[in-house]
């Protein structure tokens, strides 16, 4: 077997380099290979631990962490809730919030009615670090008016999910 040492890899007519039908590249580690848009990693938690609040103060849900293999990354965060569970005294209103390592709200979302219902729940945010060390995000949750007398996860299923994006 030979090894071919180079810093740039080229087309030597247009602007296509071509692997043969039945070739392909290999790296050796999870970053040897990278391209812009890429997902690099993914880290996943989630749980059915009932969750309530009672408050319009955020209360954590959930968390995870991940450590940025590169500094320019940005972190792709998403947070589901399969039925976010509302009880109201007057109109009733719940947030879904994802707060960033420093505490910092990057997102929220939030569901409504005139009455106690109960639905999923979806927020979605990007947060840029600019470190590689590792970060975590949490998703929390509250009462989002005074109408609300709780809001809670019922027992249900609910999810963060990070994804570290090549830049």
């Amino acid at each position: 077997m030979s090894t071919l040492a180079v810093n740039t890899l080229q087309a030597q007519t247009g602007t296509t380099v071509s692997i043969p039908t039945g070739n392909k590249i290999v790296g050796t580690d999870a970053t040897s290979i990278v391209a812009p848009g890429m997902v690099i990693q993914t880290v996943t938690n989630t749980s059915t631990t009932t969750v309530n609040s009672s408050s319009t103060s955020a209360s954590d849900l959930i968390t995870a962490s991940i450590t940025p293999q590169f500094t320019n990354s940005i972190i792709h965060i998403e947070g589901y809730v399969s039925r976010m569970q509302v009880s109201v005294s007057s109109n009733a209103y719940a947030s879904l919030y994802i707060a960033d390592p420093s505490g910092s709200f990057i997102s929220t979302a939030v569901m409504g009615s005139a009455i106690s219902n109960s639905s999923p729940m979806t927020v979605f945010g990007t947060h840029s670090p600019s470190s590689t060390s590792s970060q975590t995000y949490k998703l929390r949750l509250s009462c989002a008016s005074g109408g609300t007398s709780s809001t809670g996860t019922d027992g249900q299923r609910y999810t963060i999910k990070l994804m570290e994006i090549a830049q």
